[in-house]
């Protein structure tokens, strides 16, 4: 578990009314954890401001025992919001269960210009939304204790004191309770959703592709790792496409698709449609690799991605 400790607003899905949370909405009146709690394509995306906006350090969560690498994720962290409250004390405002965190580096997400917001916003944790709980202003009732070993003005507490774990105990039964009294239940996105999802992205790249003179061939049920190939006389683009309901990068890709990505690094992109279900914003990403890395770039406005190597493991029964 770790904490953070935000501005005080009432809703945080877009910019609105904040105050407290540090030194930069106190001078400007706003800040990144405006956001964090409007879900987009079914994650929510958090902010919270770091001391010379240095990011996390995810050592110290796991105790040094693991050593990091810039940007790289720790997964399945419950991060509990905190805000000052204005009639006093700070008090827990929300929590994301089963998150995600990124290691000394913020990613960048666009805003959505319908919403007004800013054009990109900054995050270094993300979740699925319904394991994203804001409470309302008159439930935020659990004040943080005050004194060494707890929360106080820094912005991120690691729950790596000696008076964590009495905390932390408490916090875990307080978001146990107000789950069940809320009947939080986990719903998946409905499968016609993400059909729907599908389909406008593939068409959405097919005709791309073909306005610029590509004859486009569907290989989508293959099972080749990519769903399109774009032919143009001599040229074969081998296309993989992503679609997202939101207005966020994100994806994976199967180890079928990452090992064709990197046999064919030459002419294997990732068609990326933002958007799907409403204005669907295509983004063709050309791969890359450097210093070991793969990267993903956009053509057209040079946004640029990593991916990062996730190794995963299964029990299965053998002897009882």
């Amino acid at each position: 578990m770790i904490l953070f400790r935000v501005g005080w607003m009432e809703k945080y899905n877009g910019i609105g009314d904040i105050e407290g949370g540090g030194a930069h909405v106190e001078t400007h009146g706003v800040g990144g954890e405006m956001w964090n709690f409007r879900p987009e394509g079914g994650r929510c995306y958090g902010y919270v401001m770091t001391k010379n906006f240095s990011g996390l350090d995810l050592e110290r969560i796991e105790n040094y025992k693991t050593k990091f690498k810039t940007n790289e994720e720790l997964n399945n962290i419950d991060i509990v919001f905190i805000s000052k409250d204005p009639n006093g004390g700070q008090v827990v405002i929300g929590w994301y269960e089963n998150a995600s965190l990124f290691h000394k580096e913020y990613r960048k997400r666009r805003g959505s210009k319908s919403n007004d917001d800013w054009d990109y916003i900054e995050y270094l944790s993300e979740c699925n939304s319904n394991d994203a709980i804001l409470l309302s202003k008159n439930e935020r009732d659990f004040i943080i204790p005050k004194g060494k070993g707890f929360p106080g003005q820094s912005n991120v507490w690691y729950a790596d004191s000696e008076e964590a774990e009495q905390l932390v105990s408490e916090l875990r039964g307080y978001i146990k309770n107000k789950s069940l009294n809320r009947g939080h239940i986990r719903k998946p996105l409905p499968k016609d959703i993400i059909t729907q999802i599908e389909i406008s992205a593939v068409n959405k790249t097919i005709e791309y592709y073909e306005n610029h003179g590509y004859e486009v061939k569907s290989v989508e049920t293959d099972n080749v790792g990519w769903d399109l190939e774009a032919i143009k006389g001599s040229t074969k683009l081998l296309v993989e496409v992503k679609g997202h309901r939101g207005n966020v990068i994100h994806f994976g890709l199967t180890p079928n698709e990452y090992q064709k990505l990197q046999e064919n690094l030459d002419n294997y992109y990732l068609a990326v449609v933002r958007n799907a279900l409403i204005d669907p914003d295509l983004a063709i990403l050309k791969p890359y690799k450097e210093h070991g890395n793969i990267y993903l770039k956009s053509t057209d406005t040079g946004e640029t991605v990593m991916l990062n190597e996730v190794v995963a493991a299964k029990a299965v029964p053998v002897n009882f």
